[in-house]
């Protein structure tokens, strides 16, 4: 009977325990996706959500291990402070200069800029350059489009901020506090 040796015994049960933590897609469900450019892959309910918060790869496409968005955002735009207790997010700046506040840093990120906002700490953002930026997000793990559409259906209902505080609820989010800059009429994602 061969003996292992104390370090090849600790690497395989180190392997061992490491690949259980792992997402793990079936290789027969396993495919590509293309996007192509102003295609969006989630169904919104309202055509208005598929220019703003585009979603290139949906929560299915992923088999559950992220979503992944190209945001649209006005002058001064961005959400209100809050938190995540499902979602870990990264940003990767594609047009325009954002100002990040995660946890309490705060970050200026030009074009080619991005951030990882890891869930349960607190952040917010903005666009701070004068014209409309764009934003590359992941969600990880996937789901976040269902968030976007209830959102967006509750601004084109004109929905109450309890409202609106009710939907991040429902999608394991909470509202902390006022955006970076006051809100004007132009739609915040």
């Amino acid at each position: 009977m061969p003996i292992l040796s104390r370090r090849t015994a600790l690497h395989a049960f180190g392997i061992a325990s490491i690949t259980s933590l792992l997402p793990a897609q079936p290789l027969g469900f396993r495919k590509d996706v293309v996007t192509k450019p102003g295609e969006n892959r989630f169904a919104y309910t309202f055509p208005e959500m598929r220019s703003g918060a585009a979603c290139k790869l949906t929560n299915e496409d992923s088999l559950g291990t992220c979503s992944l968005f190209e945001l649209s955002t006005p002058h001064r735009g961005g959400p209100p402070r809050h938190i995540h207790h499902r979602e870990d997010e990264w940003y990767y700046v594609l047009a325009g200069e954002y100002l990040f506040e995660v946890g309490d840093v705060k970050y200026t990120l030009p074009v080619g800029g991005s951030i990882w906002a890891p869930r349960d700490i607190p952040h917010v953002w903005a666009n701070t350059s004068t014209t409309e930026g764009r934003v590359i997000l992941l969600c990880q793990p996937g789901g976040f489009e269902n968030f976007f559409d209830a959102a967006g259906k509750g601004m084109m209902d004109k929905a109450s901020p309890a409202q609106m505080e009710q939907i991040m609820n429902r999608y394991g989010m909470e509202m902390l506090g006022p955006p970076i800059f006051p809100p004007t009429a132009a739609v915040q994602h």
